[in-house]
């Protein structure tokens, strides 16, 4: 072994040197987050070999430009078609004043309709706990649906669930409707080409996102779409945490029980998901999707549930979700209940929080006690103790894995969506938040959050320092590579 070293060591260890010194200089040059860049100089430190190696595929973003300058054009362009038709070009709308809930919110239903998110009215929301309530709600709309389809989805997997939807979808094909579907590259691995063959073979139009294919892989793994969007006939809309897999089913087949929340939209907030799904096909097919009077409908009273859709990527403007999260906190009176399977905050998002709290504001927050990722999970932990020390309440949700994304603000918000509260769905992920401004529905969450405290555990101050040194130093180590997870 020694000798074959000596043999190859002139040609490693140069190209070792070659391959550090590009990625400390591009490192540089792209002036990312100083906690970033501090990760990665870290990871390149403690492993150097096959840190290099990781930042090469998960880090580097020269090619980013290239890949969303495009993508940039159509939303630009596209955006402010969508605005003069369904914003009336309005920057700022008059709330009622005795409507509290959207007083206390002014701030952020403004920032949010300047990032091409309005406030509709006209709305009915349905709360849909797991996929035992998501999946046959999604089904029968289906059956009835007469004119298109479109979905857009990070995981869909040919199981129990996916088998089964991918037959009706060919079914509807076949009777004439237009069936598109966006799977992500990475969450789409799984489906087989035979799959995908069979659906185009019915009429089925079905494009992935940003494919990962050997040598593109480097620079497109970071950039995922993790969004979860079905639109119906321009009605109906379904969004959440929810992916298309029988995992969520909890039916026996699988030993982890998932609980998530996913929501049903009747009404014009659907207009909303339309426009984001027209964006995101444009860009995958590089053509564009015809506006036409069947994709944005007039639509009769269907409720009165007040709605804002965001959405974010890493071709936005701002990291308009992370934002949106700051300004909920902001407006918070009472009480803050956070929901979601991987906490991995921004220094924004933990001195919002600090804030809060420190001000009387009760924060609680619902997280896994077992993850699925052992690092993902190790950096999550390293935050109690601070979380903690500020007064906030947190809870390890132990049935099984919670994966839904939500926030309730006081009697009077809620966000649920597909983005969690990490650096990665920040940041580098297409992602999609509902905001709900309506007592019942929030009302609905809170029963929702207080039936799942009794699946949980909570931890206090003296009992969390007891760990081990062992589970300190790597539940600190993990954090330190935070930004990059």
């Amino acid at each position: 072994m020694l000798d074959i070293w000596q043999d190859y060591s002139f040609i490693v260890i140069p190209i070792y040197i070659i391959g550090l010194v590009y990625a400390l200089v591009t490192l540089l040059l792209e002036n990312k987050n100083p906690l970033k860049t501090h990760s990665y100089l870290l990871l390149l430190f403690i492993l150097p070999v096959l840190g290099i190696f990781i930042y090469f595929i998960f880090g580097q973003n020269l090619r980013k430009r290239k890949i969303f300058n495009k993508r940039k054009l159509i939303n630009q362009a596209f955006g402010e078609k969508y605005v003069e038709l369904h914003l009336d070009n309005k920057n700022r709308i008059e709330i009622p004043q005795e409507n509290r809930p959207l007083v206390q919110y002014d701030k952020l239903i403004h920032f949010l309709i300047n990032d091409l998110s309005p406030l509709t009215t006209n709305n009915q929301v349905s709360i849909l706990k797991n996929g035992e309530e998501k999946f046959p709600k999604v089904m029968d709309a289906i059956r009835n649906a007469k004119d298109h389809i479109h979905i857009e989805y990070y995981i869909y997997s040919d199981d129990d669930v996916g088998g089964p939807l991918g037959d009706l979808l060919m079914e509807k094909a076949k009777e004439g409707l237009r069936v598109r579907i966006i799977v992500d590259g990475v969450g789409a691995l799984s489906m087989s080409s035979a799959f995908f063959k069979k659906l185009r073979s019915a009429g089925v139009e079905i494009f992935e996102f940003m494919p990962v294919l050997f040598p593109s892989f480097t620079s497109k793994i970071n950039y995922r779409n993790h969004r979860k969007i079905i639109v119906i006939d321009g009605e109906i809309g379904f969004t959440g945490g929810i992916n298309l897999d029988d995992r969520y089913l909890n039916n026996g087949k699988h030993k982890l029980y998932w609980r998530d929340t996913h929501l049903m939209i009747e009404g014009e907030s659907v207009k909303t998901l339309q426009f984001l799904f027209m964006l995101s096909w444009q860009f995958v097919t590089g053509k564009e999707l015809n506006e036409g009077p069947n994709y944005f409908p007039k639509l009769n009273q269907k409720g009165d549930h007040c709605i804002q859709i965001n959405a974010s990527g890493p071709d936005w403007e701002l990291a308009s979700i992370m934002e949106s999260f700051l300004l909920a906190f902001n407006a918070a009176q009472e009480k803050i209940r956070i929901v979601t399977p991987y906490f991995i905050p921004t220094e924004s998002i933990m001195n919002a929080i600090a804030t809060v709290a420190k001000s009387g504001i009760r924060v609680e927050l619902m997280i896994p006690k077992d993850g699925d990722s052992w690092i993902v999970q190790a950096a999550s932990l390293s935050y109690v103790k601070e979380l903690l020390s500020m007064g906030v309440q947190v809870f390890f949700y132990e049935k099984g894995f919670i994966h839904s994304k939500v926030i309730i603000v006081d009697e009077t918000f809620a966000s649920v969506g597909t983005a969690n509260m990490d650096y990665r769905s920040f940041d580098l992920n297409y992602e999609v938040n509902t905001y709900l401004y309506d007592a019942d529905i929030v009302q609905t969450l809170h029963h929702q959050f207080e039936d799942d405290l009794i699946e949980c555990s909570s931890p206090n101050l003296e009992e969390w320092k007891k760990r081990s040194t062992l589970q300190k130093l790597k539940q600190s180590i993990c954090r330190l590579l935070a930004p990059i997870l």
